[in-house]
């Protein structure tokens, strides 16, 4: 069954956008190797942040019950930092304006 115009109109436009969201996804599937999309690179990179946090904060409460004040501060500030990190990484959408690239969009 053929698609009309609008469909395919609708359906370039949205090629277009993940062209431009995703390259190495889109390169993936031109030449047949997989490569997960943008948001399940992320989500990977969350939880790997989220991992780190709480190291840190056991680290943060081992330091602190040893007596040790200043590494247990800087231990707690990197848990919040880490925990602060990995839920902006969390909450990315998964398509950003071209002109609005960042770090986080950089393909795997």
């Amino acid at each position: 069954m053929p698609l009309e115009p609008e469909e395919l109109a609708r359906l370039e436009v949205l090629a277009a956008q993940t062209r431009t969201a995703d390259p190495s996804f889109v390169f993936g599937l031109s030449t047949g190797n997989a490569c997960a999309p943008v948001e399940y690179r992320r989500r990977a990179a969350a939880r790997l942040g989220f991992a780190l946090a709480a190291a840190s904060l056991l680290l943060a409460v081992v330091l602190l019950l040893v007596g040790w004040l200043g590494g247990g501060l800087v231990a707690l500030f990197a848990a919040a930092g880490a925990a602060t990190a990995a839920r902006r990484c969390a909450l990315q959408p998964g398509i950003v304006p071209a002109g609005r690239r960042g770090a986080h969009d950089i393909p795997a």
